[in-house]
């Protein structure tokens, strides 16, 4: 890890002799209104670092971002990342990628279901927007019929875990020392994704395919640390459907899977729709109303979300999304806030909040938000563009 950060390090303050150099810092501090189940403190906070080299010459894009993260309590959340560092060809009948990169699948704003190919950083952020650059060789065709994506995705990243001082975590440590894998290859196994695109007027559809490692893993008894639990990583085949339509102002949204290799075969979904109200009350501000629902075989319930999205159509791009998280059959509230607002060019702050509601405790029922019932907290973040 030192080697690797001692890389990085040279790349970044060598870059400008190789180019200019755009990018991003960042500080946040998260404050939890009480001291966490386990006894963690209520004040963590991080800065991480994340420049951006892009060339472009002749058909060929190279494009290298990496991420470095340092948090004052959680060691766990210490990460050095190469997001992207491919090479991509554009060809007249075809585009390639060689490298690592990102890819995001997806039309709904509460969980994306077919989004598979990165690993998800869920020491990051507690909603899982948060991924790990993944090794690749993507092809891609585009033609009358649609957009055509054929991935080969070389090896498999780990997801990341808060550890024994980290926020909004299961009451057991995770011990991601001793993962295991239902593939004898482990990391160095090769998936195969693809995926088509396509839109007709006002409806747009994909259908993608993924087989290979489970990003989202399982969890069994840590085989070498007592009390702790490891993630088991099982090979899996998903199919899925995205699918969006548009009627003026209004949006339906949904996002289809099916999968196999975690037990029987299962099926879930996320859907829903956004409505916009423009110019609300003869003002400049925009209103937009999201409504989606949950769905998975093995789950009892599903949580759905009632949430507005307000966008001020202010110099400094202010906007402000607020909703309700409700489990019918634990019959849990929860409440969550994002609001963003731009500084200038140069600097961006947010605001990030949770809230977890566990009142009704003659409720028997599996809680939802259990685990979380000590980490109602603010996250503020200030973030400095640097570069053009």
């Amino acid at each position: 890890m030192s080697q690797i950060k001692t890389l990085l390090v040279f790349i970044i303050f060598s870059a400008p002799l190789m180019g200019e150099v755009i990018g991003e810092f960042s500080f946040d501090n998260r404050y939890f209104f009480n001291e966490g189940a386990q006894g963690q403190k209520q004040n963590h906070s991080s800065f991480s670092i994340s420049p951006e080299i892009f060339f472009e010459e002749d058909k060929r894009i190279f494009h290298f971002k990496p991420k470095l993260r340092k948090d004052n309590e959680d060691p766990e959340r210490n990460l050095v990342d190469v997001q992207e560092l491919y090479l991509l060809e554009i060809l007249e009948d075809r585009e390639i990628k060689y490298g690592i990169s990102k890819e995001f699948w997806g039309v709904t704003e509460t969980s994306h279901r077919v989004d598979i190919i990165n690993q998800t950083d869920s020491s990051e952020s507690f909603d899982g927007e948060d991924k790990l650059g993944q090794p690749m060789v993507k092809i891609s065709f585009e033609r009358d019929w649609g957009l055509l994506d054929i991935y080969a995705l070389i090896g498999f990243r780990e997801r990341t875990f808060v550890g024994q001082n980290g926020r909004l975590r299961l009451p057991i440590v995770t011990d991601t020392d001793n993962p295991s894998y239902a593939s004898s290859a482990k990391t160095a196994r090769i998936d195969f994704a693809m995926r088509w695109a396509n839109y007709f007027d006002n409806f747009e559809i994909a259908v993608s395919h993924f087989s290979g490692t489970s990003r989202e893993p399982r969890f069994l008894p840590s085989p070498k640390k007592l009390n702790q639990i490891a993630p088991h990583y099982e090979v899996i085949d998903q199919s899925s459907i995205e699918m969006q339509y548009f009627l003026g102002s209004l949006a339906l949204k949904g996002e289809i899977i099916s999968r196999s290799g975690q037990g029987d075969r299962f099926s879930a979904a996320t859907y829903g729709f956004e409505y916009t109200q423009v110019g609300i009350l003869d003002s400049r501000l925009d209103l937009g109303w999201v409504v989606e629902a949950n769905h998975d075989d093995r789950l009892k319930s599903s949580p759905a979300v009632l949430g507005t999205r307000l966008i001020m159509n202010d110099i400094s791009d202010t906007q402000i999304l607020s909703g309700f998280i409700y489990d019918e059959r634990s019959e849990e509230i929860g409440f969550l806030l994002e609001a963003t607002r731009r500084l200038g060019d140069c600097c961006l702050v947010s605001v990030e909040g949770m809230y977890f509601d566990d009142i009704n405790e003659d409720n028997n029922e599996k809680k939802l938000f259990s685990p979380f019932k000590e980490d109602d907290f603010l996250r503020m973040e200030f973030i400095y563009y640097f570069g053009d």
